[in-house]
């Protein structure tokens, strides 16, 4: 196609407006707006001043070339009229001279030249700064939709782990905010300490790299990588979570960068290692321990007061924090501090109802304890008047007995079995009847150093004859260094005496009793392991009770006495039993002091 010369030109334009032709295209050509007239087959035969600013091409380059071809328009239009339609409006992309891509929108007008002839009048509207703002209104939509699922998130989350793990998910995912690593700092009135609690990202691009790439081939939600949320195990801690509790600081330190970003009244904003938004001290140190000089700080307030800090960086991808980043982080901010303001007040409410409950259990057990007392008192009262009642005629009996038997010459067989036997139960009832005695009217303890290694081997020393008889091999294992007990001796051993028999009575087979003793925090444990039948739970339940036994010829106080003792010496006995295992039966009594007297050597 040959070059148009001016003089055509100015006869097509002629055809357009043959009146006053000059005027008008003088009117046009000072137009800003990007114009251009066209003839028939698309070449351009004007090209105002509003075209050669928006596209960089002048006129006398843009005259006579087609005129999708000069603009290099994206699938361009058709130029063949089509009926009834003059004029037709698209969006499409041109390009200008040095390459920049110009989204536009093109308004085109057919206009006839002649009854045969035909061109068309071009406007071209820029649609830059439209789809710039439509592009940040559809990011500050999706922003919005993120916050508000992050919020559904944090909602239904009841423990602080998992609030923490939402706030920071939503920070870093690439369905959030897309942060590349965020940090969680939390108050800790109690210690004065401003604590690194969590944190989340990669410890460099090759991680990230591995871990990005695995996310964009999962299509998962925030809610999945939220739920996906293991805590962390016995494997290496990642780097991050080290960073967090780098970061902590003094709440009274006001030389501290955290510090400071946590009770300033708005978002603290670090760029090119100096502080662009906030009145904070040197980030000196916080940019060494995050090895960024670029990050953003964010105050989690609850009713004015405030709880944490989040703090974000692109410490990977090296992205600029934008404004409109930080305005979607403090609205996070702003949920995130609500949630854990939550979950604060359920935890303490928690509390407050575990409280509760242990009062009431522990005011069930004193009203159990004093109905039991009051029965025991009564039991023991009328105890005490039946043993003191039988105790001389038992007396005059055994005595009487045991005279006759001095005599035998006076006897024939069967008088002095049947008098050996009234002395054998004459002996039982007077054991019982000092038991009853003991545990009706308990003496108070005469406290003293007492070892009770001693004591144990003391106890199977007087019952070496009884555990002879019933094959039952006793002995002492006492740890080095086992404090003394301060306890009343004579007492302590009565009661191991009691624990003894307990445990051979138990092994009706023979077997093994240990005797351990070790020293505890402020106090020292004597354990009896005996290797009998054990009890069943019903009978372990009542085992310390008054009166309660399994046994054909006991008294059922000979653990309620122990137990007693214990008490007395503000100790305690625990039980530990399985049917068809074994016993064992664990005294704890204070320790003694440097200034408790040694206990009197008793004959017991």
């Amino acid at each position: 196609m040959g070059a148009i010369t001016h003089k055509d030109q100015r006869s097509k334009i002629d055809a357009f407006f043959p009146a006053r032709a000059d005027d008008f295209l003088r009117m046009l050509g000072a137009w800003s707006i990007p114009f251009a007239l066209l003839d028939k087959d698309d070449a351009v035969l004007f090209w105002n001043r509003g075209a050669v600013t928006f596209y960089g091409v002048s006129e006398d380059d843009a005259v006579g070339k087609i005129f999708g071809d000069l603009v290099e328009e994206e699938a361009p239009v058709a130029s063949t009229p089509v009926a009834g339609v003059r004029t037709r409006r698209y969006e499409t992309r041109h390009r200008s001279a040095d390459g920049v891509v110009l989204p536009v929108m093109v308004t085109r007008t057919s206009l006839p030249l002649s009854d045969t002839l035909t061109g068309a009048f071009v406007l071209i509207t820029d649609l830059t700064e439209s789809k710039t703002l439509e592009r940040r209104l559809a990011r500050r939509v999706a922003q919005l939709s993120i916050i508000r699922e992050i919020g559904e998130c944090l909602q239904s989350a009841m423990s602080p782990e998992r609030i923490l793990h939402t706030i920071l998910v939503g920070a870093t995912a690439s369905m959030g905010l897309r942060f590349n690593r965020a940090f969680l700092l939390l108050v800790d009135e109690r210690h004065g300490v401003l604590r690194g609690r969590d944190a989340i990202g990669p410890a460099d691009a090759e991680e990230a790299q591995r871990i990005w790439s695995r996310l964009s081939t999962a299509e998962k939600t925030l809610r999945d990588l939220v739920d996906d949320h293991e805590p962390i195990g016995d494997g290496e801690e990642p780097r991050v979570l080290e960073i967090a509790r780098l970061l902590s600081a003094k709440l009274d330190d006001k030389t501290s960068f955290v510090v400071a970003a946590l009770n300033a009244k708005g978002t603290t904003r670090v760029a090119d290692g100096r502080v662009v938004l906030g009145d904070a001290p040197s980030p000196h140190r916080i940019i060494g321990v995050l090895d960024v000089d670029s990050f953003v700080a964010v105050p989690l307030r609850s009713d004015g007061m405030p709880v944490g800090l989040l703090l974000a960086d692109n410490a990977i991808t090296r992205r600029a924090i934008t404004d409109e980043d930080v305005d979607i982080l403090e609205l996070l901010g702003l949920q995130a501090a609500q949630a854990l303001a939550r979950a604060h007040l359920t935890e303490e409410l928690a509390r407050q109802v575990a409280s509760l409950e242990a009062a009431t259990r522990e005011l069930r057990r004193n009203q159990e304890r004093i109905m039991r007392s009051e029965r025991l008192s009564a039991i023991g009262e009328m105890a005490a008047r039946v043993a003191h009642e039988i105790r001389n005629p038992l007396v005059a009996i055994g005595g009487f007995a045991r005279s006759l038997l001095l005599r035998p010459e006076e006897q024939d067989p069967a008088t002095k079995e049947s008098l050996e036997i009234i002395v054998n139960e004459v002996r039982r009832l007077e054991n019982i009847v000092k038991e009853v005695l003991e545990f009706s009217r308990p003496a108070p303890p005469k406290i003293g150093s007492v070892a009770l290694g001693r004591v144990a081997q003391e106890a199977l020393d007087l019952l070496a004859w009884e555990l002879d008889h019933a094959g039952v091999v006793g002995r002492v294992e006492e740890e080095p260094g086992t404090p003394a007990a301060a306890a009343d001796s004579d007492q302590i051993f009565h009661a191991v005496i009691n624990l003894l028999r307990n445990a051979v009575h138990a092994m009706p087979q023979g077997g093994e009793v240990r005797i351990l003793l070790r020293g505890v925090p402020y106090g020292v444990e004597m354990a009896i392991v005996d290797t009998g039948v054990g009890m069943s739970e019903d009978v372990l339940a009542r085992a310390q009770e008054a009166f309660y036994t399994t046994k054909t010829n006991g008294s059922g106080l000979g653990l309620t006495i122990a137990s007693l003792i214990a008490r007395d010496h503000n100790g305690e006995v625990r039980i530990e039993s399985r049917e068809g295992e074994g016993t064992t039966v664990t005294l704890r009594l204070p320790a003694a002091t440097e200034g408790e007297d040694d206990a009197q050597d008793s004959d017991h």
